[in-house]
C-alpha cells in the first residue's frame, strides 16, 4: 500500500461518467466529450478520459460533467 500525499483528494469524477473538456489538452479541443476511465492523483490531479477510444490525462480543472 502506498501512502497518499498530503495534496491527494478523492476523485472528482466517477469511472464511466461522461465529461466535457473546458480548455485545450494537446489535440483535444474544448467541448470534446469522453468518459472517465481512471485517475492520476499527482499535483495537479488529472483524470484519464477516453475520447473515441484514445485515452488522455486531463487536469481536473479542465473538465466538467457532461449530459449522459
Amino acid at each position: 500500500m502506498f501512502p497518499l500525499s498530503p495534496h491527494s483528494t478523492a476523485p472528482t469524477f466517477a469511472i464511466g461518467e461522461p465529461v466535457r473538456v473546458t480548455s485545450p489538452v494537446g489535440e483535444v479541443a474544448p467541448g470534446a466529450e469522453g468518459r472517465v476511465v481512471g485517475y492520476y492523483r499527482d499535483d495537479p490531479p488529472r483524470t484519464l478520459v477516453a475520447f473515441e477510444g484514445v485515452a488522455r490525462a486531463v487536469p481536473d480543472s479542465g473538465l466538467e460533467r457532461a449530459g449522459s
